[in-house]
């Protein structure tokens, strides 16, 4: 009896230290799981051994993080004279992985991945030697080294810069495609990104997640358009009549290999945009949320994508009822109705509390939004050729100075310059100045039509052509891109990137009367 009760307890102590051991092998491999819940981190930061490139010139901070249900979303703050800055940053997620960039006016001077935790703070200290060579210091949270933060940044841009060859999508079924894509294009574009950098074991991990949802939701998801873009370049610019299949639901089944539950994915950029792709993926079928209680339109929902995703319940479908409601709010821009919010209440309960929390914060600001842009007006596009259509336009607001605002609605930059500007359209209202707005046929009809309404001022939809057209005549190449006319018509200011409010301030105040 003896043996027997040693023999058991050398068991016990040896299956104890199995899992301690796999766990702590495991916590190293990837970050800390997040939870959603709102709340935010502070940020403190110094620069010494830096000045600005001109004199009088400040540095300023942007710090970017990526919401899981509202998506990506910036704050900026201007370094003090000692080169220093403290911020309180919003998050959805107890933990995030960040962006901070730090410039000036004039030239970027870092940017780098951070790691911030609600109600704590991460310092950061950045000092630079006689070459300019930047050294970075950090203490705070998910315990970032120097090089995850730099190298993060660096495996980014790799990946998003990075254009795959083109080839014949058109004469591929959907599973050749995704077969390709999946076997080939994503593999050597994270080659790209990570083979050349030394990164730890979690920070791949992490960008993995990140680049698989980031291909899935960009090229995977777009089967059809690829096929016909690829037709279309194939027999220079003839569509004709070749129209590509829409996939059905079993080619989605690509989805099974990912684990859509794992909480890791919480950190990632990608994660928003990808649970809005998956929303509106035609052969699933998922309608709109509407003033259907959450219960039951997630019990559709399951039926229709169960079996491509591999799992019946967990995190993804709770998240992906919330991006609904969000995608009702950004996309569409309509606040909540009373049985919406009655809904949110009665389902997100417990420990799913904090999600309806978001969700019901961010109908507060959309219903702000809404009341703030009545000055909407959605134009018709001037019927004239296509070389007098940007005289045609402007010729309307002649006596006032007007800024014209290039973007489209899948535009990052841009959307973000529309919060940035909301300051700047106060300060300037009830003066001679009209904002005016112009996409094309790039940005879904849909999505623009509901996406107005937050931004207020006036509109124009043009075709792809007459885009093009304007493009090329006015040299510009990318969105957003601003034209200041002064009160004749003349364009006196061009620029692309959003420069700041008060360049764009500066623009308009020297063309007003």
């Amino acid at each position: 009896m003896t043996k027997h009760l040693f023999y058991l307890r050398f068991v016990l102590i040896i299956l104890i230290f199995n899992l301690l051991f796999s766990s702590e092998a495991m916590a190293g491999n990837k970050l800390p799981n997040p939870v959603i819940k709102a709340g935010s981190a502070k940020l403190s930061c110094s620069i010494s051994k830096q000045k600005p490139s001109k004199d009088g010139e400040k540095l300023i901070a942007e710090i970017t993080v990526y919401n899981p249900i509202t998506g990506e979303c910036s704050y900026k703050t201007t370094l003090d004279k000692e080169n220093r800055f403290s911020i309180n940053v919003p998050l959805q997620s107890s933990k995030a992985i960040a962006i901070l960039n730090i410039s000036s006016e004039t030239m970027y001077y870092c940017i780098f991945a951070i790691g911030l935790e609600q109600e704590k703070e991460t310092q950061i200290n950045i000092s630079f030697d006689d070459k300019d060579k930047m050294k970075i210091s950090a203490k705070g949270e998910l315990d970032l080294s120097a090089n995850e933060m730099t190298k993060m940044c660096e495996a980014l841009n790799l990946f998003e810069m990075h254009h795959d060859s083109l080839v014949d999508f058109h004469k591929m079924t959907p599973k050749e495609f995704a077969d390709y894509n999946l076997n080939n294009n994503l593999k050597k574009r994270m080659s790209i990104a990570m083979d050349s950098i030394v990164l730890s074991e979690r920070i791949k991990n992490n960008l993995k997640n990140s680049f698989n949802l980031r291909f899935l939701k960009g090229r995977l998801f777009y089967y059809k358009e690829c096929a016909e873009e690829s037709f279309e370049r194939a027999n220079n610019g003839a569509l004709a009549d070749y129209k590509a299949v829409e996939p059905d639901k079993e080619y989605y089944s690509f989805l099974r290999k990912y684990n859509l539950n794992d909480p890791q994915y919480l950190y990632c950029y990608s994660y928003h945009d990808f649970m809005k792709a998956f929303l509106v993926i035609k052969a699933f079928n998922i309608p709109k949320i509407g003033n259907t209680p959450v219960e039951e339109w997630l019990k559709g929902v399951k039926n229709s994508v169960k079996n491509v995703v591999g799992f019946n319940s967990g995190m993804f479908y709770d998240m992906l009822a919330a991006n609904a409601y969000d995608q009702q709010m950004s996309y569409g821009t309509e606040a909540l109705t009373n049985k919406q919010l009655a809904n949110i209440r009665n389902y997100f309960i417990a420990n799913k509390k904090a999600i309806g929390d978001i969700i019901l914060k961010k109908n507060e600001e959309t219903a702000k939004t809404l009341e703030s842009n009545k000055d909407l007006k959605v134009n018709k596009t001037p019927v004239v050729a296509k070389e007098k259509l940007m005289e045609a336009i402007i010729a309307k607001y002649k006596g006032k100075v007007v800024m014209v605002d290039f973007w489209a609605t899948w535009c990052g930059p841009c959307m973000n310059a529309f919060k940035e500007m909301k300051p700047l359209k106060k300060e300037l209202k009830g003066k001679d100045v009209v904002f005016v707005y112009i996409t094309s046929a790039s940005s879904p009809k849909e999505s623009w039509e509901g996406q107005i309404k937050q931004i207020g001022g006036e509109h124009y939809y043009l075709t792809k052509d007459e885009m093009n057209y304007l493009r090329e005549n006015l040299d510009f190449g990318g969105i957003p891109t601003y034209l200041i006319y002064d009160t004749n018509g003349t364009l006196k200011n061009k620029v692309t990137g959003f420069p700041g409010n008060n360049s764009i301030l500066d623009m308009i105040s020297s063309e007003l009367p």
